[in-house]
């Protein structure tokens, strides 16, 4: 059996990731945007997991649908990552 404290410890954590999830994505950095939501989506199984009560549910489903959020804000991020051009040289053509 889990504790309160040890939920509330939680769920500050994954707050916690979320906002850096947040200002990853403003900065556009992809790779760390991801690492982040990974991280928070495997605290928030174990969140999930020591579920007690009413208002552990209520706030299991707030961080669930934030996280949801988060990873298609990083995954539309992801698609829209330029993608390297390579640059091709033209060579002059000679006129007579």
């Amino acid at each position: 059996m889990s504790t309160v404290a040890e939920f509330i410890e939680l769920r500050e954590s994954i707050e916690a990731l979320a906002g850096q999830i947040v200002l990853s994505v403003k900065d556009k950095a992809v790779q760390d945007s991801q690492q982040r939501l990974d991280e928070a989506n495997k605290q928030l199984e174990v969140l999930k997991s020591m579920v007690a009560n009413d208002v552990q549910v209520i706030v299991a489903e707030r961080l669930s649908r934030q996280l949801t959020g988060l990873s298609e804000k990083v995954e539309t991020m992801a698609a829209k990552k330029p993608v390297r051009k390579t640059v091709v040289k033209k060579k002059p053509v000679k006129t007579d």
